[in-house]
């Protein structure tokens, strides 16, 4: 029989959970006839149904490849529920068990018998069994509702919350103490700070949140720490009941701002303490803004106290940023840090804030900074591998749209703060430059395939 793929739901909430599905997992890896492809990673919940005060599950999901049959895949699958001790016949219906094994799909076969159902019949409806499989498999489609998995996903979190308007906190003390009651009811807090002046980008990052945690909610805060220069930090856009229109239409559950003093009350001089902001901070934009990255990093690691956040999520334009803000949750230990695909409008130009301070002929020629980059994207394709020659093709692409350029380089990014000497095997390439008065960066990865044509 040709092998085909078997997805299977794990679930504990008796003895000890994590040793009960990690030993389920490796019992199938050596018996016969079925290889692990892929197992996500575990997933606390509450119990659902069944007796009141059970205890909190461990969910799971993992691919196998079998050539088992699907019966005798299934009756492998409760053999291995028996030896970790379930007893089918005696326990409460919905009731605690040390293993609970359900087979979801094997392969595209429809069944509808007295012993198994494929695909599984209560799927679709169950978050606790999507969510760990969204992990693995987030583009495949249910074959009930044709949605893919991560949209259901998103669609049962949204319903799990509680209808109502957006809430806007005042102050950070104000966010805090939401943060922290809507973590006391077991919800995950996906987080997206911002300076505002919200685009398409920033909402995309809020629906990442959205269909990867309970709920997501939205810092607007132009902090002062981060800016070397004090026009550009008076002339950055703010449209705060505007920005909280987008997110209520967004499913955004809150929105919090405040002053600098609110959130350092410690610092009463306005003399905050500026974190450092390690190593991925040197060079290009750390070089050109002295203290920017220090005032990210310290700005970020506040929020993050006040949010504790299971995820924060950030775009992939602001590359450098990206890193420091990884190196600061490492130092940290949370939380898990998102980095989505950088947001772009129709002709290629990487949303920004700042883009709305373009006049119309300016945001023609800004495109030049995406044109660039994907003509070294070209390049690389074509076996191009010399930084040198990939920079000075940059170059050349911003010196015909006669922006003003302030770096043109091409970083490998496992080696970030070393300019490359030689040959290189993977790369991305950096832009800031100046369109009129206006300062944009963008960046891309060369080897990389940018998500769809309308960005």
């Amino acid at each position: 029989m040709k092998p085909v793929s078997a997805w299977v739901a794990l679930g504990s909430n008796l003895g000890d959970r994590r040793a009960n599905l990690e030993g389920a997992v490796e019992a199938l890896r050596n018996a016969d006839e079925v290889e692990i492809l892929r197992v996500s990673p575990w997933f606390e919940t509450r119990a659902e149904g069944g007796p009141s005060g059970q205890p909190d599950y461990l969910n799971g999901c993992l691919e196998a490849s079998t050539t088992l049959a699907p019966h005798t895949f299934l009756w492998l699958l409760q053999r291995l529920e028996s030896q970790f001790g379930r007893d089918r016949g005696r326990e409460v219906r919905n009731g605690p068990r040390p293993l609970d094994l359900d087979l979801l799909f094997y392969d595209e076969l429809e069944l509808a018998g007295p012993e198994l159902v494929l695909p599984h019949p209560r799927l679709e409806e169950r978050l606790f069994v999507l969510e760990p499989l969204c992990t693995l498999a987030p583009e495949l489609v249910l074959p009930r509702s044709g949605r893919r998995v991560r949209e259901r996903v998103a669609e049962l979190r949204a319903a799990r919350r509680a209808p109502g308007t957006l809430v806007r906190c005042a102050d950070p003390e104000a966010a805090r103490r939401w943060c922290e009651a809507r973590r006391a009811e077991g919800a995950r807090i996906g987080f997206v700070p911002t300076m505002g002046a919200l685009h398409e980008g920033h909402l995309g990052l809020v629906r990442a949140a959205l269909a990867e945690n309970d709920l997501a909610c939205v810092s607007v805060f132009v902090n002062p720490l981060q800016f070397d220069d004090p026009r550009d930090f008076a002339h950055y856009p703010r449209q705060l009941d505007r920005d909280a229109h987008l997110l209520a239409s967004a499913g955004c559950s809150m929105l919090f701002t405040g002053t600098l003093a609110e959130f350092f009350p410690e610092s009463a001089d306005g003399s905050v303490p500026r974190r450092d902001p390690g190593p991925a901070a040197e060079g290009l934009e750390g070089a050109l803004r002295p203290g920017h990255f220090a005032g990210v990093a310290t700005i970020c690691a506040r929020l993050f106290e006040l949010v504790r956040p299971a995820r924060a999520y950030f775009g992939e334009k602001d590359f450098q940023q990206c890193l420091v803000v990884q190196h600061l949750a490492g130092a940290l230990g949370f939380p898990g840090i998102v980095v989505c695909p950088t947001a772009r409008e129709e002709g290629g130009l990487a949303r920004s804030s700042r883009n709305q301070l373009l006049a119309p002929a300016e945001r023609e020629q800004a495109r030049a900074l995406s044109q660039a980059l994907f003509a070294a994207r070209a390049a690389w394709r074509e076996g191009e591998r010399d930084p040198a020659r990939l920079e000075a093709l940059l170059a050349a692409e911003l010196g015909r749209a006669g922006v003003a350029v302030e770096y043109a380089e091409v970083r490998d990014p496992e080696r970030f703060g070393e300019r490359p000497r030689g040959p290189l095997a993977r790369a991305r390439a950096l832009i800031a430059a100046r369109v009129g008065r206006v300062r944009l960066i963008d960046n891309l990865d060369l080897a990389g395939v940018e998500p769809g044509a309308t960005r």
